[in-house]
């Protein structure tokens, strides 16, 4: 049985899934297009439309064929509400939600909830071809109505009493919903970071139009340093506040918003996606302190590695972005390089960050390693992360992906559609 954590997802290893929800609540799948809405109100499947191509409901239980659904779905958002009507969750104890799919039995039981009168329990979502479940927890006040309203279904109103009104007077235009879009998850940030990302949003925006590549789309991989002798960084809140500076660029670049994130000690060890809406949970599990699950001194070549493993089981028509935060103190130069040199045939770009004030080695030379099919790695140091405004750090950390997507990629393939040149 695995426990789920809020934001953490696992691949589905069969066909179909059952989900099964517990306590006094209804269960409503909402079956969402890549734009994040329903194509039409039989996308919304609850008690009084239990059926819909791939999903059926009974009680509360949903059986789901992610390749049944209809054409264009890419995702199912899976929601709670309470039973009882005029209930909020505060009223409503044991809620969670259970999942079978194949060898995989999973659960997830959501935070303490208060006011909220919907809940988004996890979303079954296609990643690269292949459909995985993530687990959501996050809570609505507007309760169902307008939670599906913000997914684009037409929820009737009832009818309130007619006042009477001047036969001359026009219609006002009804309003338009708030767009929630779970792929960004930006509506279950708390408002100062909601605020913050939006922010740098625009100012990565504003650096890949500077090298041309606006519309690029990427795969975002994050890889943190947490040898020994970063302990000292991790306390001092300047890794959890560099992966938050970080996020904006999966938010432009990656088409869910999400960083598969890597951790390099003495092994490279894979933890869990980083996505937008998750961030404050992410940054409290693995930057609070040092983590210590990967060993405690640097291998780069076996983190490099590590991250090739995963990269190619994904499609290598999506360029990968690696953003590799190391705070110096190389400890294998010549394997290092050689791990790099190797990886030249992989569609991934190396991007590495300099945390600190320590000798960099061969990171530092990287640009200048000479006989290379295409430069695949680019390098700089930030001394003092929190002296350098996001304007510029965004200017870096995009500098040279652009360049590499247009040399490594052949002329027409999509990959350098966005690039103009």
């Amino acid at each position: 049985m695995t426990t789920l954590n809020a934001g953490q997802n696992v691949p589905l290893p069969e066909a179909t899934v059952r989900v099964e929800v517990s306590g006094a609540v209804d269960l409503t799948a909402l079956v969402l297009s890549a734009s994040g809405k329903v194509d039409g109100d039989a996308d919304m499947v609850f008690f009084n439309q239990p059926e819909a191509p791939g999903a059926r409901l009974a009680g509360r239980t949903l059986d789901l064929t992610p390749g049944a659904l209809r054409s264009g779905a890419e995702r199912v958002v899976l929601v709670a509400s309470p039973a009882a009507e005029g209930q909020t969750f505060r009223e409503v104890p044991g809620v969670g939600v259970s999942l079978t799919s194949g060898a995989l039995s999973a659960t997830f039981t959501p935070g303490s909830l208060t006011t909220e009168t919907a809940l988004v329990l996890c979303e079954v979502y296609r990643r690269d071809g292949a459909w995985k479940v993530r687990a959501v927890g996050q809570g609505y006040s507007d309760g169902l109505a307008g939670l599906a309203r913000d997914f684009g279904v037409d929820v009737e109103e009832p009818a309130a009493a007619a006042a009477p009104a001047a036969p001359s007077a026009p219609a006002p235009p009804a309003p338009s919903a708030p767009a929630i879009s779970l792929t960004k998850g930006e509506e279950r940030l708390p408002p100062d970071m909601r605020k913050r990302l939006s922010l740098r949003k625009e100012l990565v925006t504003v650096s890949l139009t500077k090298k041309g590549a606006t519309g690029l789309k990427a795969r975002v991989i994050g890889v943190l340093d947490v040898s020994g002798s970063t302990s000292g960084l991790f306390r001092s809140g300047v890794f959890a506040r560099a992966v938050e500076r970080i996020m904006p660029v999966a938010a432009a670049l990656d088409d869910d918003a999400e960083m598969q994130m890597f951790l390099m000690g003495a092994r490279g060890v894979r933890v869990d996606d980083l996505q937008v809406g998750d961030l404050p949970q992410w940054l409290e599990r693995y930057t609070t302190k040092r983590p210590t699950e990967a060993g405690g001194y640097n291998n780069e070549p076996a983190a490099i590695e590590e991250v090739l493993r995963y990269v190619a089981t994904q499609s290598t028509d999506v360029p990968t972005l690696v953003l590799f935060f190391h705070d110096g103190g190389v400890t294998d130069n010549k394997g290092t390089e050689a791990a790099i040199r190797a990886a030249v045939p992989a569609a991934v770009f190396w991007q590495f960050i300099g945390l600190g004030r320590a000798s960099y080695g061969i990171l530092a030379r990287l640009d200048d390693l000479q006989g290379r099919a295409v430069d695949n790695t680019g390098f700089f140091a930030l001394d003092d992360i929190d002296a350098v405004p996001d304007a510029e750090l965004y200017d870096r950390l995009v500098q040279e992906f652009p360049d590499w997507v247009r040399a490594y990629y052949p002329a027409g393939h999509p990959a350098r559609a966005s690039l103009g040149r």
